[in-house]
């Protein structure tokens, strides 16, 4: 549970994540960066009750939690300027790290990667999706069939500095 401050300060809107489906903007508590996302903001799917987004986020979150996995970066629900919603805290990745990379084929490492799939670009040139053969990434499987999270992209997975990899944007 986040400390008091995180749950009762102001919710302070410093931008808008435009790339998210749902409404999700970048704010702050005090000097905290978070994530928000709030109900009011979801687009409705058919195979969810609608309204459900942000308990699905603290969810996973809580699974990750209870499993000790440290998947899930912290994620709490509370209410802000537009109602009630999930923030999450805010993780800085590394740049220059990647859980997951688009290669042109002939560029393909040897080692310390997996094939995904391979295709063509708008080029016509043969490119291959590969993601890093880690433990990390190994148990963000495990813990997305865990929670039937079926949407798990390459920017959902945040490569931190130390090695770490965070989960995040588990709706579905």
């Amino acid at each position: 549970m986040p400390d008091q401050e995180l749950l009762t300060a102001e919710l302070e809107l410093t931008g808008r994540i435009t790339t998210a489906s749902n409404a999700t903007f970048l704010g702050s508590i005090g000097e905290v960066s978070v994530v928000y996302k709030p109900i009011a903001g979801e687009k409705p799917l058919w195979d969810f009750p609608h309204g459900t987004l942000a308990r699905r986020e603290v969810a996973a979150f809580l699974v990750s939690e209870t499993l000790g996995w440290n998947l899930v970066p912290h994620t709490w629900l509370r209410d802000g300027p537009f109602g009630e919603g999930m923030v999450q805290l805010w993780q800085e990745v590394a740049p220059a790290q990647h859980a997951v990379k688009l290669l042109p084929t002939e560029q393909l490492p040897t080692t310390g990667w997996k094939t995904v799939l391979h295709g063509q670009d708008n080029n016509g040139e043969h490119v291959t999706l590969l993601h890093e053969d880690s433990p990390g990434l190994r148990r963000m499987a495990i813990f997305d069939a865990l929670i039937n999270n079926a949407d798990r992209k390459g920017d959902h997975i945040l490569a931190m500095s130390n090695g770490h990899r965070y989960g995040v944007d588990h709706g579905l």
